[in-house]
């Protein structure tokens, strides 16, 4: 492939091993020769600019692609309601309780009551050692440790040879592949003849994970009686809102998730008559965070195309893209979205239709360094997510929500298939007859007909669309059905579209271009084979050119010499 430029970029593989001494004439063939071959490549200087061009193009194209797909993976991660609105949960009392809220929790305050924490079973044998090397089975024979774990659990049975110390009871029990979660250690209580014994702690809490000595043990001293509980294994207790009233609602841990929907609670300390107070609110920093990274990722795609695509009236210099089909197709796709109202929202039925409702339009100042882009009034998006976090997050996030507007509910909406059926407003007419739906239209296209749901048809935007229609009574019936999809899938959805492999018309461009270039690459390596062909022959050419002067001039010495001699005879 031909990479260089001009001359130097000549192969000159071909190249003829003929060269001139200058013994044969006075005339510079080689440079004469270079300066012809210079010539001639001055079509190879071309193609190389030219190839510059469209690779250069190719890069502006790849780069767009790249902003696209940022802008996606922004906005895909966030086109539903559960990954655009989050929630936060506080408490009154974080030093009895600390809360945390999903997407799914519902607004509002609870008050809480927590009468016990959750704790692990610990065990601890009554009476010690001299040191954690003492030994604790001198019988002369193995003897058998046998523990449960958890309550529900199988026998774990250690044996315990002669002469162990208690530092090889705890390894022995900690080692089971049997142990099913007690932790054995040597406590050093750190005073008197014989303070090391043994601590058996279970890894979970809750009543059920109980540590039982069973009474097959066999070890002298380390029976049920000889090892008591320090700590005996308890449930959480909570009452949540008065409920229940006069018992409690138990729990194996401290960290509830089950009690509040989509609340998480953490218990840190026991406050059974004074309540802590849970309040669970919308997320509305995090919510404008989300707004405005959008924006920032749109304006970054917009900027770039402005940038590659602007005519300099003072110099005359154009950007790269400037005048492309393709990114003129982008920009006006994206343009659609950013400016217009969401697919499937209206009023009155909607508070927010479109972004400029909520703070957000575009800059029309031409003269402007953003102009095209999104401008943001934090204090009208704030303003508005404080006033209505619930519409702001719909406007954003609902993703192929279907709704019907007919308020005497003989249309309505039944289904749709995401990524298939359009998102946007659809009018309906159905026509019952004899208790039966006969047939009916969506967007004026013929539906069909399943029991009582007419279906929107392949090839039209409806497709997957189905609509149920009450046929208790006979009549044709009219109304709207709308699915809804906010700005962030729209956006999603366009992109996807925009960055196809196949058909994402820069995509196309790119292979387009990339088709130009080798052709261009197949022109400069035919050029290179014509330029390398004229070197060879020019040289062989001029070679021989040479060799008739050497042998002219040889000539002309020999006479030079004999006419010298005959007038000096």
């Amino acid at each position: 492939m031909a990479t260089s430029t001009g001359i130097s970029g000549i192969d000159t593989s071909f190249t003829s091993p003929i060269t001139f001494s200058g013994l044969g004439s006075s005339v510079d063939f080689s440079s004469i020769i270079e300066k012809l071959v210079s010539v001639e490549s001055a079509r190879i200087t071309q193609y190389d600019n030219w190839k510059q061009e469209w690779t250069d193009k190719i890069t502006a194209l790849q780069t767009l692609n790249s902003k696209l797909t940022d802008f996606n993976t922004a906005v895909a991660a966030m086109d539903t309601p559960s990954q655009f609105q989050g929630k936060v949960a506080n408490s009154s009392n974080t030093s009895t309780l600390t809360a945390s809220a999903s997407t799914t929790a519902a607004t509002g305050s609870h008050q809480i009551l927590v009468d016990q924490l959750a704790q692990n079973n610990i065990r601890v044998k009554t009476t010690g050692v001299a040191s954690a090397d003492t030994v604790i089975n001198s019988s002369g024979s193995a003897q058998t440790f046998v523990f449960k774990y958890p309550s529900t659990g199988s026998d774990v049975t250690i044996s315990v040879p002669n002469g162990a110390t208690l530092t090889d009871l705890v390894n022995a029990i900690n080692a089971s592949g049997a142990n099913q979660g007690v932790t054995a250690s040597v406590l050093n209580l750190g005073s008197g003849a014989n303070p090391y014994t043994l601590m058996l702690q279970g890894k979970d809490s809750g009543t059920l994970n109980t540590i039982t000595i069973e009474g097959t043990t066999t070890l002298t001293g380390f029976g049920s009686a000889d090892i008591p509980e320090s700590q005996a294994a308890q449930n959480a207790q909570v009452r949540v809102d008065g409920y229940p009233p006069g018992s409690w609602i138990q729990r194996s841990t401290n960290t509830i998730t089950d009690v509040i929907p989509g609340v998480s609670l953490s218990l840190l300390n026991t406050s059974p008559t004074t309540p802590v107070q849970v309040t669970v609110n919308d997320d509305t920093s995090s919510m404008q965070k989300k707004v405005e990274s959008m924006v920032e990722k749109y304006n970054d795609v917009i900027s770039y195309i402005k940038d590659q695509t602007k005519y300099d009236t003072s110099t005359g210099e154009s950007g790269i893209l400037q005048g492309n089909y393709a990114v003129e197709i982008v920009k006006t796709e994206l343009n659609a979205i950013g400016t217009g109202n969401a697919p499937g929202f209206q009023d009155p039925n909607d508070p927010y239709i479109n972004l400029s409702g909520i703070g957000i339009t575009t800059d029309s100042d031409q003269t402007s360094t953003t102009f095209g882009q999104l401008l943001v009034d934090s204090s009208a998006l704030s303003a508005a997510i404080t006033s209505n976090p619930q519409a702001v997050s719909n406007l954003m996030s609902y993703y192929f929500r279907g709704v019907s507007d007919d308020s005497t509910g003989n249309i309505t909406y039944y289904s749709s298939i995401p990524g298939i059926t359009k998102a946007g407003i659809y009018n309906v007419s159905a026509t019952i007859s004899g208790g039966v739906l006969v047939g009916g239209y969506i967007n004026g296209n013929p539906a069909t007909v399943s029991g009582n749901t007419l279906n929107g048809q392949n090839g039209f935007p409806e497709y997957g669309l189905a609509v149920s229609v009450n046929t208790t009574v006979d009549n044709t019936y009219t109304g709207t059905v709308r699915l809804q999809l906010g700005i962030n899938g729209a956006f999603s959805d366009k992109l996807t579209d925009l960055l196809n492999v196949t058909s994402g018309p820069v995509n196309i461009l790119i292979d387009n271009y990339n088709d130009i270039v080798s052709g261009i690459d197949s022109k400069i390596e035919t050029e290179q084979t014509r330029i390398s062909n004229l070197r060879s022959r020019l040289t062989q050419q001029f070679a021989k050119v040479d060799t008739i002067l050497s042998t002219l001039n040889q000539q002309s010495t020999y006479l030079t010499q004999q006419l010298a001699k005959l007038s000096s005879g």
